[in-house]
């Protein structure tokens, strides 16, 4: 009996492939960047690195890591279906093997589609802190953040990076403009707000900023990195992309703050991955 490929995308439809966590009973991870590019029109396929219950800041996850032989095995059925890949994001690694395959995958997409948008999502630490080991946070540093087309670092990750210190809004801008990529910072003060830098590999610098809130969500950077991505895709310029997506996550994060929600209502409120009306961009340079 032979086997007929089934290729459920069509040309107007960009496929994005996520490697990142999932998580069941959180909207963080793949769980979330996944929703998000599929409700703005991208087809998205998962690779899990972990697989867990829920958020790891509420207790124990349960779950775990995946076996770096079945992703790959995952992965091989995923070539077999032939199809064409226009965006690869990279997320949470849960080793430094799946950080390998990683870089392995970004070759192969790049291979059969030079126009693929390689965004890697450098999910490593913040407050100071790594809250995966120091050898998964340099593979990603040394191995995939070469690779990227876009990075998007919270202010923390960038620090850790470039080895710089990011005190001040020249500091995060000057160590931004070190990274190969195109670089989305988010969680930078502006003053008394709070938002998104966008750093162009020409220099340009873009930001978006909007009130501080008391406490966030989990899983608001995985969302922004996915609707900022989804609009790219979609063809928008990093800097519409940039007031679009900040302005969807920050209207979802607000009615989150709101019902006193730690997790992000992405279904709820996910009309406004649609409808949200952008924030106003400041260019910086």
């Amino acid at each position: 009996m032979s086997i007929v490929r089934h290729d459920f995308t069509d040309s107007n439809t960009p496929t994005a492939l996520v490697m990142s966590s999932f998580v069941s009973a959180s909207r963080v991870g793949a769980t979330a960047s996944a929703f998000c590019l599929r409700r703005l029109g991208v087809e998205t396929l998962i690779l899990p690195t972990v697989l867990l219950g829920r958020h790891p800041g509420w207790g124990a996850p349960g779950g775990g890591p995946v076996d770096i032989a079945q992703l790959r095995d995952m992965w091989t059925a995923i070539k077999a279906q032939d199809l064409k890949i226009d965006a690869v994001l990279s997320g949470y690694m849960g080793s430094t093997d799946h950080a390998a395959l990683m870089a392995e995958i970004i070759v192969e997409v790049k291979s059969k589609n030079s126009n693929a948008v390689i965004m890697v999502d450098p999910v490593m630490g913040d407050h100071g802190r790594l809250y995966i080991p120091e050898p998964v946070a340099e593979k990603i540093r040394t191995t995939l953040m070469p690779l990227a087309d876009i990075c998007t670092p919270n202010l923390w990750e960038l620090g850790y990076l470039t080895k710089t210190n990011t005190q001040s809004l020249n500091d995060v801008i000057a160590a931004a403009q070190t990274l190969p990529a195109q670089t989305l910072v988010t969680s930078v003060p502006f003053d008394d707000q709070i938002g998104a830098l966008l750093c162009k590999k020409d220099g340009a610098a873009s930001c978006v900023s909007h009130e501080k809130f008391a406490s966030v969500p989990h899983g608001g950077g995985d969302a922004l990195a996915a609707t900022f991505l989804a609009h790219r895709l979609k063809g928008e310029s990093g800097q519409d992309s940039l007031s679009r997506a900040v302005g969807s996550i920050f209207e979802i994060i607000s009615h989150a703050v709101e019902t006193d929600a730690g997790e992000m209502p992405l279904i709820r409120e996910q009309d406004a991955l649609i409808n949200a009306a952008p924030l106003d961009l400041r260019e910086l340079i």
